[in-house]
């Protein structure tokens, strides 16, 4: 840009070819510019929608959390049956578990994929590492989710008859696996509706633009920072010989 701008103010220095090739140069570069940030939106619609998916699965993990860890630091009476007791606090401590590392890699999924995709060192590449890499541990942060829902249900099925009378616990043991197996047959029939297989999944990478997506920074590539030198005032040695051609 500053090339045109010198040869628009005081003429081609060497004839009307150089600027014309210049101009050139910027106008390629320009549109070759265009076509990855187009990639690079689409890409980030996928990004944005694994995102919210971990947002929403933390939030509801972190509420479930909550309720189990209350859950598993109430004291059990003392008479009750030493199995009863095992299995209640198998099943509190294996969704307090659950949830938890749902949390943590929702956390650590939104942070670092996110800042993957901003700042990765391979342009649109990154991009595509940190969505590929979303897309395989949802599945997989959300099972266990699911197990940490189940877990915390049962828990409450076994802690009714640990409180409460037999005559009681069977009332409430019944409705409540009622609910236990329903959660499942319908997550099973949501899951086989809706999810789709790898083969028929559209990915938002276009193979057609593939050779423009290794493209480096061109600002790393031309004020490369000297990282050991002693002299303060030489910041940018490419920098400093590309102004100076123009002093």
């Amino acid at each position: 840009l500053k090339s045109l701008w010198l040869c628009s103010q005081f003429g081609p220095p060497n004839g009307k070819d150089r600027c014309l090739g210049k101009m050139l140069q910027v106008y390629k570069n320009e549109a070759i510019t265009h076509v990855s940030r187009q990639a690079v939106g689409i890409r980030l619609m996928e990004l944005d929608w694994y995102t919210r998916n971990y947002d929403t699965m933390a939030a509801q993990a972190a509420m479930f959390a909550g309720f189990a860890f209350e859950q598993i630091t109430e004291p059990v009476p003392q008479n009750t049956n030493i199995w009863l007791e095992v299995v209640y606090v198998c099943l509190t401590a294996a969704c307090l578990g659950f949830n938890l590392c749902v949390c943590m890699s929702c956390t650590a999924a939104c942070i670092f994929g996110k800042g993957l995709a901003l700042r990765g060192p391979h342009g649109l590449d990154s991009v595509h590492v940190a969505v590929e890499n979303m897309q395989k541990e949802q599945l997989f942060v959300f099972t266990q989710f699911l197990l940490g829902v189940l877990g915390y249900l049962l828990s409450h099925v076994v802690e009714m008859w640990i409180f409460f009378r037999p005559r009681i616990a069977i009332t409430i043991t019944i409705p409540l696996l009622i609910f236990f197996l329903a959660i499942i047959y319908y997550v099973i029939t949501l899951l086989d509706q809706l999810v789709l297989t790898e083969t028929k999944t559209i990915s938002g990478r276009i193979r057609a633009w593939q050779p423009y997506e290794r493209l480096q920074d061109l600002d790393d590539q031309v004020y490369q920072p000297i990282a050991a030198s002693s002299n303060r005032d030489q910041l940018y040695q490419n920098g400093r010989m590309v102004s100076s051609t123009y002093k």
